[in-house]
């Protein structure tokens, strides 16, 4: 499968709002602060948010709030915005979504669906030369105008517990910060106070993949870094990368990406 390369799994890497537009989108389970909009233009999107599957379909928008977790996959065909709002961007909205939520998630053809996708559209293309000091009025105002509309139309509500969420959360901060080492089902369950097929169920039902699947897309990701800087052998590569062997790395590899290591550094 391949990936999005566009942010990191955990950490924030954007302290500005940003907007593009993406084909065949397919990303694995990440969280962060801001805010994320997807709006669908063709085809479809199938989005895991905290463990449930939307079919975002033409038309449609898709709000991802603060820190829930969410993946992408892309079946067939899809394109889509991808808008992204981080809270400090957004003042007057800020202490709001630390209590509050949008009522529904999934708006499907809104009959403002051209105000909206107008914001998307001037937001993906604004010119270049504007200054820095005005470029964040402008980013901020058609911003403004987009969450108003939606939060006119769905409506807020207050957010409800968070312990799953929480969980999920913390599982993936382990499995980033640890990725590069051995890594057992046993001692993961037991690190998190379940057994291995109660953890399993969790994993599986929260992040809709296995476990080892998630964790090889973390070493594949790390190894194609590796790969690029083109300074050592695929072997090394893959035991740096967290692997046992080439045969395992080779395997995981082609089924992240869909190519061999060495095909990566022209396809990829």
């Amino acid at each position: 499968m391949k990936n999005n390369f566009s942010y990191e799994y955990i950490r924030d890497n954007f302290n500005q709002i940003a907007c593009w537009s993406v084909d065949n989108n397919h990303y694995w389970p990440h969280f962060h602060s801001s805010i994320e909009i997807i709006y669908v233009t063709a085809g479809e999107l199938k989005v895991t948010l905290n463990g449930q599957v939307y079919l975002v379909r033409q038309s449609n928008f898709l709000i991802i709030p603060s820190y829930y977790i969410h993946s992408y996959a892309t079946d067939i065909f899809s394109s889509a915005y991808i808008c992204i709002i981080p809270l400090d961007s957004i003042p007057s909205y800020k202490s709001t979504f630390s209590k509050k939520t949008f009522a529904s998630l999934l708006v499907e053809k809104p009959p403002f669906e051209e105000e909206l996708k107008h914001c998307l559209d001037s937001l993906c293309n604004i010119p270049k030369n504007i200054i820095h000091s005005a470029l964040e009025n402008i980013l901020k105002g058609y911003i403004y105008v987009f969450l108003g509309l939606l939060i006119n139309h769905v409506g807020l509500v207050d957010i409800t517990d968070t312990k799953m969420i929480s969980l999920a959360q913390e599982i993936l901060i382990y499995l980033q910060d640890n990725y590069l080492k051995p890594l057992k089902l046993e001692e993961i369950s037991e690190h998190f106070g379940y057994s291995r097929s109660r953890f399993s169920h969790i994993f599986n039902e929260f992040f809709d993949c296995k476990l080892v699947e998630y964790i090889n897309g973390l070493r594949c990701r790390h190894a194609l870094e590796l790969l690029r800087e083109k300074n050592t052998t695929i072997t090394d590569i893959a035991l740096a990368s967290g692997f046992d062997s080439t045969r395992t790395f080779y395997r995981a590899f082609q089924k992240c990406f869909g190519c061999t290591p060495n095909e990566s550094l022209t396809k990829l």
